[in-house]
Parts: structure tokens; sequence; C-alpha cells
């Protein structure tokens, strides 16, 4: 499938702001099943002032400064990907236990970071229930995805990006990126090396099958390293595991690696904003 994405975001400040710097992680990249034919950022007020690069994790990271005093800013990024369905073997899993496949470059997606803590007892027990006798690192992540798909609600009113996962779990509802944070916790508790996915959901999908919840707006998954395989995405929103129809920005430890949009100002105060989402099928 071949995709137009829009991805807008609007902030309009009470006062004038003066200076601001920021840090967009809005362009997707290249995947092994994800092309990226082209991608742009649109700046209002324009500036010449922007500088693109790889950080830690391979995402496409872009700097812009504004130095003319705005009460609004605009952030447009509109890209075209070409995705195909993804080709992973379930058939051959591990033993959970055993870490020796792992490499050391991603053993960093086994450690806690700062949406995703390590040690809370309720969520290693919702973890083990999961993780059950004989069951391996493939069939145990699948059971926790579909738990979480079946057991909580998709309430967009409940949660801001700082609502801790043990909420989300004992309230049983969020969105995306709560679910997504929540099996992160589960799994890295297990030890198992997993990352958080930003992207996107076509907004419409074809005739005859569901729309997916998150289509809407910024979606969020989560990818399971699995020795001998490599990388395989499960998306516990919808209970499925990504295929065709997700297009993936970008992916870090948790959320906070991968921010849309974020910087500093001089001025502004308060401020409101908006943001908007087009997943657009071009064939």
């Amino acid at each position: 499938m071949r995709y137009r994405v829009r991805h807008r975001n609007r902030y309009q400040y009470v006062h004038p702001v003066s200076l601001s710097h920021s840090h967009a992680t809005l362009l997707p990249r290249d995947t092994l099943n994800q092309q990226v034919l082209s991608a742009r950022l649109t700046i209002l007020p324009g500036t010449d002032d922007v500088h693109e690069r790889q950080d830690l994790f391979g995402n496409r990271v872009s700097r812009f400064s504004i130095e003319e005093v705005h009460t609004e800013l605009n952030v447009l990024a509109e890209s075209e990907v070409e995705v195909r369905a993804n080709r992973v073997d379930l058939s051959r899993d591990l033993d959970v236990t055993d870490q020796s496949g792992i490499p050391a470059k991603t053993r960093l997606y086994c450690r806690p970071s700062l949406y995703v803590p390590i040690g809370i007892p309720e969520i290693q027990q919702f973890a083990d229930q999961c993780f059950t006798d004989g069951y391996g690192l493939i069939e145990g992540t699948r059971a926790l995805n579909e738990r979480i798909f079946h057991e909580f609600v998709y309430d967009q009113h409940f949660s801001d990006v700082e609502t801790p996962v043990e909420l989300v779990l004992s309230e049983k509802r969020g969105v995306c990126q709560d679910f997504a944070h929540l099996m992160l916790a589960c799994l890295r508790s297990k030890r198992i090396a997993c990352r958080y996915v930003s992207g996107y959901l076509e907004t419409d999908p074809p005739a005859g099958q569901p729309k997916l919840m998150g289509a809407d707006a910024s979606h969020a998954w989560v990818s399971v390293f699995v020795p001998g395989t490599g990388w395989i995405d499960f998306d516990p929103t919808n209970g499925l595991l990504p295929s065709d129809r997700h297009v993936t920005l970008a992916w870090g430890r948790d959320y906070a690696d991968v921010v849309p949009l974020k910087g500093l100002m001089t001025g502004g105060g308060q401020h409101a904003l908006e943001v908007s989402v087009d997943v657009t099928p071009l064939e």
C-alpha cells in the first residue's frame, strides 16, 4: 500500500513569542517493510534555520529556530510512504528466560525508561499471568497483546502523557500510548527487549474492513526483539500484529524518545494546541 500522510501541529499563544527553538520527530523512516518516497516539513512563520539529523535510534529529527515575533506556530509534515505487509515466522518460539541471543546494542530496550518503570509488583503479576508455564517469548507476548485489547477500554479523556502505567492497569483504560507503555513495562519485567513505535493508521479503511482504534491521531504500538528472527510488531490497542495498514514514524524506549514536537521559547504564556492527522491510501 502507498499512503499520503499529513500531520499538522498548530500552536496558538496568549502572548507574543520572540524566540523559539523546536525539535520535531515528524518525518517517517525507512524500515524493512516501509520505504519513504518523499517527506517534507512546512513551518510558519517561515525559517531557513532547519537542520535534520539522525538520533540515537536512527529516527529523523528536525531542529529549527524562529527569531521573529509570532503568536502562532504551524508545523505541517507531509510524506508519501509505501508499506509492505509484514511476513514473520511465529512458529519458532523461544524460552523467555534465554537472554543469550540479545545483541549488546539491543539490551538498551530491556532497561526501564522515563514512562516505562520496572519493579512494580502489580505489573509483574499481570505479566506473569500471560507468560504462564510452557509459554515462550512469542506466545506469551501474543497473549499479553490480546489481553490488553480485550480487557482495557479505549478512553481518550482518561489520561495524558504523564499518566503512570500502574494507574492505567488499575483502571483498565487509556489510549494507544498508555497501552504501549503498559505492554513495554510487562515485557521488560521479563527482561524482554522491546521498543515503543510511533506512527499512523489509515484514516478511512477499505470497504469491508473495520476502522482501527487510534486512526484519527498519531498511533503507537510495540516491537519485540526475537533472537534469530528480529523485531516483531504488536498493536495492543487493536489486538493484532501490524501489517500494511500501519505507517511507522519513529521508535525509541518510550514516548519521551519520539515526541512529535517539543522545544523552548521566550514569551508566549499559555498556549492552545490543535493536532490533525490524515492518512490517505493512494492505491
